[in-house]
C-alpha cells in the first residue's frame, strides 16, 4: 500500500512532466513563429521593411515567450516535489 508521501510524489512527478511539456510546446511554437519571421526579414525589399520584421520579432520575443512559458508550473512542480520528498 501507497502511503500519501508516495502518492504526492507521483502526483509532483506528473505536474513536473507536464509543466516541462508545457514549456516545450511553447518553444516550439515560438520557433515556428521565429522560421516566419525570418522568411519575412529575407523577402523584404528595402531596408526599412527589414527593420520592421525585426521590430516585430522584438516584440513578439519580448511578449510571446514569458508570458506563456509558465514559469510557475515548473516552480510549483519542483516546490511540491521538495514537500513531498520531506514528508518521508
Amino acid at each position: 500500500m501507497k502511503t500519501n508521501a508516495e502518492y504526492e510524489i507521483e502526483y509532483a512527478q506528473q505536474q513536473g512532466r507536464d509543466a516541462i511539456a508545457q514549456a516545450r510546446s511553447t518553444l516550439e511554437s515560438a520557433l515556428q513563429e521565429l522560421e516566419r519571421y525570418a522568411t519575412r526579414f529575407v523577402e523584404a525589399q528595402s531596408a526599412k521593411e527589414k527593420a520592421n520584421v525585426l521590430n516585430w520579432t522584438l516584440g513578439y520575443l519580448a511578449t510571446y515567450i514569458p508570458s506563456n512559458i509558465r514559469l510557475d508550473m515548473i516552480a510549483t512542480a519542483q516546490a511540491n516535489l521538495l514537500r513531498a520528498d520531506a514528508m518521508q
